[in-house]
């Protein structure tokens, strides 16, 4: 009986918590993003297959970060390195060219916005943007292609906000 009205104590204590602890009130809402992260990162790494390259090339590396940026590298046995990168937030569309054994997957940004440069270059290190960047990958299905689509198509929604 100390508190006649108990009330007086407990708001305080959950606008206090509300500033003490943000993170227990928003621990669902990346989530989504991460399995979308997750499983678009796991198709690209399954689809890609550089076969036009393969004697050219030593390592391939796709990245996608739950911030929302897309990274590919190739470093080729020489030494050079192509490296493409850009935000999911200016992603617009994505083409295929090829057949069901192979191709190249197109994806295409808004503008300018996908960073393309090169390292140890014997014709001199590049340094340029562009308006999309082809990903070779081999054995893709419609419904791979579609469901890409759809994967990026949500992911660019959560990272315009």
């Amino acid at each position: 009986m100390f508190f006649k009205n108990k009330s007086y104590f407990i708001y305080p204590f959950l606008l206090l918590s509300l500033y003490i602890f943000p993170g227990a009130t928003s621990g669902t809402e990346d989530e989504p993003v991460k399995v979308l992260v997750d499983r678009t990162l796991s198709r690209f790494n399954a689809l890609h297959y550089p076969e036009s390259e393969l004697s050219k090339i030593r390592k391939c590396e796709i990245q996608l970060s739950e911030d929302g940026f897309l990274r590919y590298r190739k470093t080729y046995i020489n030494g050079k390195q192509e490296y493409y990168s850009f935000n999911l937030s200016r992603f617009v569309s994505m083409d295929y060219y090829g057949s069901i054994t192979s191709g190249e997957l197109s994806i295409n940004t808004e503008e300018d916005d996908v960073i393309v440069q090169t390292f140890n270059d014997r014709n001199g290190n590049v340094d340029s943007m562009a308006t999309y960047f082809r990903l070779p990958v081999h054995g893709i299905a419609a419904e791979d292609l579609n469901s890409i689509q759809a994967d990026l198509l949500e992911m660019k929604k959560h990272f315009q906000l």
